[in-house]
């Protein structure tokens, strides 16, 4: 019988093609809407005579792709970083998580003042550690987020989360059976399916990467065969 997977985001058709075989049903049903914000608008929010741009997310890396920032890049994700450096930003620290990152950013040598480009449901954890120890955090929307709710008639053996908010956004219509597996991208993602379903089985990525998301995936059903 084929294995029926929910991804709750858009996933690259090469990397399920590479990964799964005939064996495996995919579907891709995203829950959430990205619209990146307009480059004058995200100029008119930077704060010139700060050289310290903090990013945690991929999005924000597509909306200041054609603004030229100078200065030195703090970093939530190796994919971000990675996409930051193409666009030949000079990338300073990199950490799996924004736990990981803030303490770096308040221990390390550098001025207590940040510009944070960000999305409008970003995280408050950041701001509010920079914040305890007196950092200025001048905050730059630099996309909307927007859930996307539905209801799946099918079950799921298999359902793959990438943030709490997409969860949250998924779970408003759908319950999923304990007999299902959860795979999450991320420490905090599963930490907020827990609290929803303390029970089921979840498999948290070692490294945040889509790409190790759908490794597991990929090992759990082999590992049935």
């Amino acid at each position: 019988m084929r294995t029926k997977v929910l991804f709750t985001k858009l996933i690259p058709s090469s990397l399920l093609e590479k990964e799964f075989g005939a064996d495996v049903e995919v579907v891709c049903k995203p829950t959430l809407d990205i619209e990146l914000t307009s480059a004058n608008e995200i100029l008119k929010q930077i704060d010139d005579s700060i050289h310290q741009f903090i990013v945690t997310s991929q999005n924000t890396v597509n909306a200041i792709q054609d603004l030229e920032l100078n200065g030195h890049f703090f970093v939530v994700g190796k994919k971000t970083a990675e996409k930051l450096k193409t666009q030949n930003r000079e990338v300073v620290l990199v950490e799996d998580y924004a736990e990981d990152l803030a303490p770096k950013l308040i221990s390390g040598n550098y001025l207590p003042k940040w510009n944070f480009l960000c999305g409008s449901s970003r995280r408050d954890l950041l701001v509010n550690e920079l914040s305890k120890v007196n950092h200025e955090v001048n905050q730059i929307i630099t996309y909307q987020t927007e859930q996307i709710n539905y209801q799946v008639n099918d079950l799921f053996e298999v359902y793959a989360f990438f943030s709490p908010l997409s969860f949250k956004a998924f779970h408003q219509h759908n319950n999923i059976p304990e007999s299902s597996r959860i795979f999450t991208v991320g420490n905090t993602t599963t930490s907020a399916i827990k609290e929803v379903y303390p029970n089921h089985k979840i498999i948290t990525a070692q490294t945040p990467l889509v790409e190790v998301v759908v490794e597991n995936i990929k090992k759990y059903i082999n590992d049935k065969k």
